[in-house]
């Protein structure tokens, strides 16, 4: 258990949580499940503000650890890397790329550990391990690659930590919610990968709260369509719940402040017409029927225009292959080697 609040409530705290569970005695926080947690007063843009910062170095060298053990591989194959990804659209067709893969018996336990870490503190892992974990059953010798590719990344990557930090008082403080999308990204099922990002923000205050990356179920025929199979994502599964908790932990009405960086989506939630989208499959449909009751009855739920180029779910639907734009994409989400 991580109790946050008040420090003169957590003793009563404590004593309720153990009249029915039984738990060693409580401590500052340090490390909680494999995650080293500081907590410290820094300077941010001229204010002071208290940080946390989330650092699962140790267990990122074990993953790299088991992965050279399962594949009977030494340190010295693992190359420096400044992203996770291959360049996707050069890795078809080739005759030795359609050969099986030779990890595909130990890609899962490899991916499966890392999602771990990258869930609680690497959210710049996510999108990496959703594509590669999505070839699973059909796992081929680029998938080999790209799994190699992804370990190299985390090698060169240990020093990698998720930083938030509070500078305002809890009546200044709302939810930031980002939604993005990359239309027909898949080149496999020409599907759509969805990107979502939550964070706790204020004037003086950014704290990551969860992302996802998640490959569409659906096929979309355009961007916007595509926007709004991940903006009914976006809301549906982390803006709403997020709205209930926070407007419990802040004893107020919280408001979420929905980017979106795609103008005719905005123009489609706020209107619910579009010429161009006249036909459109009952998955889209009813997103975008839902999505527009969600925008006209609840007045906590405000959309709002941002530039692609401070899109923070934009890291969550595409393969980087640049290192400058990927840097500038890991700064958006508090994710820093500094």
């Amino acid at each position: 258990f991580k109790m946050s609040g008040p420090s003169a409530n957590f003793k009563e705290g404590w004593s309720l949580i153990r009249q029915k569970i039984k738990t060693d005695e409580p401590h500052a926080v340090t490390k909680c499940l494999g995650c080293e947690h500081l907590i410290r007063d820094t300077n941010v843009g001229g204010v002071s503000v208290k940080q946390m910062e989330y650092n699962m170095r140790p267990f990122f060298e074990q993953c790299v650890e088991s992965y050279l053990t399962l594949t009977k591989k030494t340190i010295d194959t693992l190359k420096p890397a400044k992203t996770p990804f291959l360049d996707e659209a050069k890795l078809e067709n080739t005759p030795e790329d359609s050969k099986d893969g030779l990890l595909q018996p130990i890609a899962c336990k490899v991916l499966m550990k890392i999602l771990y870490g990258a869930r609680l503190a690497r959210f710049d892992l996510l999108r990496p391990i959703a594509a590669l974990a999505s070839k699973i059953t059909k796992w081929d010798s680029v998938c080999d690659r790209m799994l190699h590719r992804l370990v190299c990344y985390i090698n060169s990557s240990l020093d990698y930590k998720l930083k938030g930090h509070i500078g305002d008082k809890m009546e200044d403080l709302n939810l930031t919610l980002y939604s993005d999308a990359d239309f027909a990204g898949c080149l496999d099922t020409a599907k759509s990968t969805s990107g979502v990002f939550i964070a706790l923000t204020g004037p003086n205050s950014f704290f990551p709260l969860n992302a996802i990356s998640k490959k569409q179920s659906c096929v979309s025929h355009s961007t916007p369509e595509a926007e709004i199979v991940a903006a009914d994502l976006a809301i549906r599964t982390e803006g709403l719940p997020a709205l209930q908790l926070w407007d419990m932990v802040l004893g107020r009405p919280v408001k979420l402040l929905f980017q979106e960086d795609n103008q005719a989506t905005i123009q489609i939630l706020k209107t619910q017409k579009n010429p161009t989208l006249r036909h459109l499959n009952r998955t889209h449909r009813v997103n975008i029927s839902w999505l527009c009751e969600v925008f006209r009855s609840l007045k906590e739920v405000e959309l709002v225009y941002c530039k692609t180029d401070a899109m923070a779910a934009d890291i969550f639907t595409k393969a980087f292959t640049n290192p400058i734009k990927w840097q500038a994409a890991l700064d958006l989400i508090g994710i820093t080697n500094t």
